[in-house]
This record gives C-alpha cells, structure tokens and sequence, in this order.
C-alpha cells in the first residue's frame, strides 16, 4: 500500500478520535455503506481507478483513496499501479 494512503487512513482516523460518539456512529454508518458501493462498482467493472470512483460517487479523490486503502487493508479489494501515458493509474480488482 502506497504511504500516502496510509498517511491518509492514519490522519482520518485521528481526527476521529476528536469526534463525539454519535458523530463517530453516523461516519461508521456511511463509510460501511459507501465501501458496500465502491466493493460493488469495481466488481462490476473488474477494475476502476480512484479517480474514476470519485467522480462516480462525487467524492474527492483523497476521500475515495482513503476507503480503498480501507477496503484493501481488510483484504476485501487488491490494488496495483500500472504506467499509463499519461502517468500512474492505480487499477483496482476484485479479490
């Protein structure tokens, strides 16, 4: 997993810890819901990239790297970075 998706996971879930338990209960409810979204999206497809899925969901990018750094430390979706023309892409698939 790249550092900036950790650096990203580690840093949400520290402000988390600011958070009141009902603000915490309501963003475990939404992230659980969005990762059954993302999960679904990509095994559809076999395969999307983060800035794909933030469009798709009008999510930024970094929120969308942070629930597929999530989903991937969990073991429910793989990620590998392929070169494009036009730079990285991170293509992501099903397990």
């Amino acid at each position: 997993m790249s550092k900036e998706v950790l650096s990203a996971i580690n840093h949400s879930y520290e402000l988390a810890s600011y958070a009141t338990p009902e603000l915490r209960n309501l963003f475990n409810d939404w992230i659980s819901e969005i990762e059954l979204l993302v999960t679904a999206f990509i095994n559809r497809r076999q395969q999307a990239d983060p800035q794909e899925l933030a469009d798709h969901f009008k999510l930024t990018t970094e929120s969308i790297i942070f629930i597929l750094g999530k989903l991937a430390k969990e073991g429910k979706i793989s990620m590998e970075a392929k070169e494009k023309p036009k730079g990285n892409l991170h293509l992501l698939k099903r397990v």
